[in-house]
């Protein structure tokens, strides 16, 4: 009765006029209030208002100074299931909360209903600690610190601890603060996947799982980037998509494992929304089912069906560390960018097939939807045949799992009310698959798929030409899934194929595919293949002549050569060589994986005369590097480019957490068997948006259209005549075994010519180096350099440069080997444990040996051999960023003794200026 009269509270607070005045008029001063972090009484009034007025909880069930059962504290405010700890200053009191916060929960969770979580909170007003128990153990799971120029965000991230009515309206940033990496709902679900993890975490059908998805990544980063703690990230996240996708539906959420497989999808008619596939792991730990569930439970706050935009993409970018996601790439294409590129790139939606060849979290594939919803209902087509067009035209690939899983409960929500008028079988067209299909290797007059089997059994081979008919591959399916169950012999599987249909070779290779599964399945690594084979197989499908695309669309991967592995780098290397785009010499390191998707992408998924619409690095528009793309020179396939945006002076686009652009962009529209230079013109779009994500609406504000001439393309021949007197500072790699500090000695102190030093450990390290233990020891003084970063430099002044170790003697690179031969044993010490961590951990070539030594790796391009020669006057300037920033440095801040002045990566210096007048002691 309690809670019923509490949810009728709140939804009159919510749609009355007395709430909207109160959210409008007090909410904004109660914020600013709580960030001044007011005295105790004072902030307990603003949490009691915000409480009533906010959440509709009655004066009566508000305890404040509860005291514990056992008289050992009293807890500030209570309210149901939440204790809430009021404090003066949570930057020196955190600790306090630490200790307290378990007797609290623990009295509390005495009184509350089952199955109800109790959560503590904790607050100074400015900061908002929430924590819970697990197992009797304190855990955090979120942190708030108030925002006075948004309000409301407070209430949102609140919400799901305490608002006890469906009514959140599921805009981006709603949907990322309620599920987002500071909120309640991933800090309690992230401790849980921990424990589960370390229960299951070795069992086999678990650990293939975990393998599998750990080489799909790969293949889209081009590295290794899969850790426990991301594959935890995204259980928890595909766990969430696949609630959503069943309230899209309305649909009770009884058995998580029908959820999490797609059986309470597939009982109504929606197959390949949702699927059994590597984040199903949790129901094989005790607790796992409760964990489904609660999360499930979380979705049910949002309308789902009012979504105007793609929400999940904010949600993915939310959940990752922002260094993490600088690393990754992870940055998504703003709505309104991909509606306008939808409008241009497809003028007959009703008629023209989409694919996205990349799709991410399935934003080209919402407004591509939307825009084909809009024309049918204009054309006053019913709407069960519009929600049938949808599924015959618009179709998704993309190797990431997790954004297979967002694209796919993105399409389904596009649909809106019309997922009411779906036919009896409505299949989701969004495909986990390898789009450039490095996979498919030539077989003599035709070809296979091979299928990785990690760690090291041999790839699963399935016959390209069967692939490409789907009929015939999902009989053959059948058939290996009915051999499985029945433990079939493969010359039964074998002939039962052959019988379908296939080829006499064809049949005979699944014959051998299906002997391995059945290895496989005795060793119990089985449940996923069905999963995978289905999946990784469809782009050979859609690249048949029958199923290519009228339009090739979206925002394909910018990952540069010199980041990838270094069997991607081959790999690249070759694919970009058999379409007549490698460059190679000194741009080999700019080349980019995007220049392949548009190549690839239009000889295999393009129709002839079909139109690809791209999102691309701006130098796209005139890089050397892409000058094969723009000038038709292509092998293999013919692109013209027909038309090109350039967004260089629209601001943010990608990026925008970190304050600035990540890079600047550009689109760039092509069409297939058609030459031609570019266009002797391009359109340029100029604006500053409110914010990254910003609506169509507000995008048409702000951003200016004009005409302008087609930029020129950069070349190597016209350069600066002062080009000769620069170069790039020394590529000090692996930061912590060249940046040092100085390490604590003990009584008998340091030597004065060999300190004790350790290396330094930053923000800037990058993998795999950040889990490297940093070399620690005495070094000769004589190698101790004074060194300049980009972090050195500021308008007008030379910052605090960094201490460092160079073993550079005499204008020669040491090694750990000549350094000892020339009696540095210091140095030669410290060299032969970073040679030794250099060779465990560099990038390997074909043969297993690293690609580079380290004393190579730190005198790249002889940049660091270069600077030994003294100078009285130095120009500096940094690598890259908004505001390029110089220095003139002269005299003893440039001879540092007794070598003088070393400079980094990021800056580029000038050296031996002949002359300078005396007041220009410092430049920029």
């Amino acid at each position: 009765m309690l809670s019923r009269m509490r949810r009728q509270r709140y939804s009159l607070k919510r749609e009355g006029k007395v709430a909207n005045s109160w959210r409008g008029d007090r909410l904004p001063d109660i914020v600013r209030s709580m960030a001044s972090r007011p005295r105790h009484e004072a902030l307990r009034g603003l949490i009691t208002e915000l409480l009533r007025e906010g959440f509709g909880a009655a004066f009566s069930e508000l305890e404040h100074e509860r005291y514990l059962v056992d008289n050992s504290g009293r807890i500030d405010v209570a309210w149901g299931a939440t204790v809430i700890e009021l404090k003066s200053d949570l930057r020196r009191e955190e600790r306090d909360v630490v200790a307290r916060m378990p007797d609290y929960l623990a009295d509390a969770s005495r009184g509350s209903a089952p199955g109800r979580t109790t959560v503590g909170l904790a607050t100074d007003g400015a900061t908002l600690l929430a924590y819970t128990l697990d197992l009797g153990r304190l855990t955090s799971i979120g942190r708030y610190d108030v925002d006075v120029d948004h309000p409301e965000r407070l209430l949102t991230w609140l919400e799901p601890l305490l608002s006890p009515v469906p009514e959140v309206m599921p805009t981006p940033i709603a949907v990322a603060l309620a599920f987002g990496r500071y909120s309640l709902a991933f800090g309690r679900a992230h401790a849980q996947l921990q424990r589960l993890w370390s229960e299951v975490g070795d069992h086999p059908e678990v650990r293939l799982k975990r393998n599998l998805w750990d080489g799909l990544l790969r293949q889209v980063y081009g590295d290794d980037v899969g850790s426990d703690a991301l594959f935890l990230q995204h259980t928890y996240l595909t766990i969430l998509v696949k609630a959503i996708a069943a309230r899209v539906l309305d649909l009770e959420i009884g058995d998580p494992a029908e959820m999490l497989s797609g059986r309470l999808l597939a009982n109504e008619g929606i197959v390949g929304a949702v699927e059994a596939d590597f984040f199903d792991w949790p129901l094989l730990a005790t607790g796992g089912d409760d964990l489904v569930r609660s999360l499930a439970a979380e979705t049910i706050r949002f309308r789902l069906r009012d979504v105007k935009v793609d929400v999940l993409k904010s949600l993915y970018e939310s959940l990752i560390d922002p260094d993490e996601r600088h690393d990754l790439g992870e940055y998504y294409t703003p709505d309104w960018l991909a509606a306008r590129v939808v409008t241009a790139a497809i003028p007959r939606p009703l008629e023209q097939r989409v694919l996205d060849p990349s799709c991410g979290s399935g934003t080209f594939l919402f407004h591509a939807l939307r825009r084909l919803i809009e024309a049918g209902r204009q054309a006053g087509v019913p709407p069960a045949e519009i929600v049938e067009t949808c599924a015959d035209r618009v179709f998704g690939i993309d190797v990431h799992p997790v954004a297979v899983a967002l694209a796919r409960v993105t399409w389904l929500l596009a649909l809106g009310d019309l997922v009411q008028d779906r036919p009896p079988t409505l299949s989701v067209p969004v495909y986990m698959g390898d789009s450039m299909q490095w996979n498919l290797r030539p077989l003599g007059a035709s070809a296979e798929v091979l299928v990785d089997v990690p760690p090291n059994d041999p790839p699963l081979r399935i016959p390209a030409g069967l692939a490409s008919d789907q009929h015939l591959f999902e009989r053959a399916l059948d058939e290996l899934n009915r051999g499985l169950d029945t433990l079939a012999e493969p010359e039964a599987i074998r002939h039962a194929i052959a019988l379908a249909g296939a080829t006499t070779e064809d049949a005979a290779m699944l014959g051998q595919t299906f002997a391995q599964l059945k290895e496989l399945y005795l060793d119990g690594r089985n449940h996923i293949w069905t999963f995978i084979l289905r999946n990784l197989l469809r782009p050979v499908w859609l690249s048949h002549p029958d199923h290519r695309a009228d339009v090739l669309i979206g925002n394909p991967p910018w990952i540069v050569y010199r980041h990838l592995s270094a069997d991607m780098k081959d790999r690249l290397r070759e694919a970009l060589r058999s379409y007549n785009l490698w460059v190679g010499g000194s741009l080999a390191t700019q080349q980019d994986m995007c220049a392949l998707f548009w190549a690839r992408g239009a000889e295999r998924y393009l129709r002839d005369g079909g139109v690809l619409a791209l999102v691309l690095p701006y130098a796209a528009l005139n890089a050397p590097v892409f000058a094969g793309m723009r000038d038709g020179g292509m092998e293999r396939v013919r692109v013209a480019i027909i038309g090109g945006w350039g967004l260089e002076r629209v601001w943010p686009i990608f990026g925008a957490q970190s304050g600035s652009s990540t890079t600047s962009t550009c689109v760039l529209f092509g069409e297939r068997d058609r030459a031609g230079p570019p266009p002797a013109e391009f359109d340029r779009w100029v604006g500053v948006l409110p914010r990254r994500d910003a609506s169509e609406a507000e995008a048409a504000e702000v951003l200016a259209h004009m005409r302008a001439a087609w930029p020129r393309p950069r070349t190597l021949l016209a350069a600066s005549p002062y080009r000769t007197r620069f170069r790039n500072g020394a590529s000090l790699f692996p930061r912590r075994f060249v940046l040092v500090e100085y390490a604590a000695a003990g009584r008998l102190q340091s030597r004065r010519d060999a300190p004790r030093l350790r290396g330094r450990v930053g923000s800037l390290d990058k993998r795999p180096w950040t889990g490297v233990e940093p070399p620690e020891g005495p070094v000769e003084r004589i190698f101790v350099r004074r060194i300049a970063l980009g972090e050195s430099v500021a308008p007008y002044r030379l910052l605090d440069l960094v201490t460092g170790v160079v073993p550079m003697e005499s204008g020669a690179i040491l090694t750990a080997a000549s350094a000892d031969a020339r009696g540095h044993r210091g140095l030669a010490a410290w060299l032969r444990d970073a040679e030794t961590k250099w060779n465990e951990h560099s990038n390997k070539g074909v043969d297993g040996a690293p690609r580079m030594t380290l004393t190579r790796s730190l005198n790249h391009l002889q940049k660091l051999v270069a600077q030994a020669a003294r100078s009285p006057i130095r120009v500096l300037y940094t690598k890259a960023g908004n505001a390029i920033e110089r220095v003139l440095a002269r005299g003893r801040r440039c001879d540092y003794r007794p070598q003088g002045l070393l400079v980094g990566r990021q800056l580029t210096r000038r050296s031996r200026v002949r002359c300078c007048r005396p007041e220009h002691e410092y430049c920029a």
